[in-house]
């Protein structure tokens, strides 16, 4: 997909989501706004500042379509809040390679049967381990999901201009973003493009009377919020 039929696609979502009695996941935060686009000039100067060179389409976006905004679920970040969840955000955080080829998650040692198991030597270890952030080093968040679920772009390493999910928040791990029509890991556009396209697809078939159950991901990501919500 190149930046124009994004912004097509983008377009005819938009439109069809104002005629929608159901609207859009999300749509409600962004509205379907795009920020003000961002000079070439400022992106370079980010680029410099953090020793990388930012994935060609993202790049593309924010000087043609702009600065985060609108996009999947609610939204997409500004360049500037690339790491507003990072404790220690510094200016090497983004040059470091990301650590990550595949899923990652950390098991336990401690027993969460216990009252007091948050004190446990071993889970002070688990839990320093699991959220630091060496485990996302080279990578970007550009996207809340809801319930602690973000997703972030790889910008250093094997991974890089790759789309992976951080769902530590939930005990998931960190695993990459699987494109449903080609199984494979997908970069920023095509990422953006499954979004408009399922979109598009869901609205239409509601349009047309037929029932479509949500993704996999999203029904899975439903049900972790119900449970938190219950607990």
């Amino acid at each position: 997909m190149t930046i124009s039929e994004l912004k097509i696609k983008h377009d005819e979502l938009k439109k069809l989501n104002s005629k929608s009695k159901e609207k859009v996941f999300g749509s409600t935060s962004h509205k379907f706004e795009f920020n003000k686009k961002l000079s070439l000039k400022s992106v370079e100067a980010f680029e410099k500042k953090h020793k990388i060179v930012l994935p060609t389409d993202y790049k593309n976006f924010l000087t043609q379509i702009g600065n985060g905004g609108s996009g999947p679920y609610y939204g997409l970040n500004r360049l500037s809040d690339w790491g507003a969840e990072l404790e220690n955000k510094t200016n090497d955080f983004l040059s470091c390679d990301f650590p990550h080829t595949e899923l990652w998650n950390l098991s336990n040692s401690f027993d969460d049967i216990e009252d007091d198991y948050y004190k446990t030597d071993a889970y002070i270890w688990w839990e320093t381990e699991y959220y630091s952030d060496k485990q996302i080093t080279g990578s970007m968040h550009i996207c809340h999901y809801g319930c602690g679920v973000l997703y972030i772009l790889i910008v250093s390493g094997k991974e890089a201009g790759n789309i992976w999910i951080d769902d530590r928040a939930n005990y998931e791990g960190i695993y990459p973003v699987i494109s449903k029509n080609t199984g494979k890991k997908m970069d920023f556009l095509e990422w953006y493009g499954e979004w408009l396209d399922e979109n598009i697809e869901l609205i239409n078939s509601k349009n047309k009377g037929v029932i479509n159950t949500p993704s996999s991901f999203l029904s899975k990501f439903l049900r972790r919020c119900m449970q938190r919500l219950y607990q």
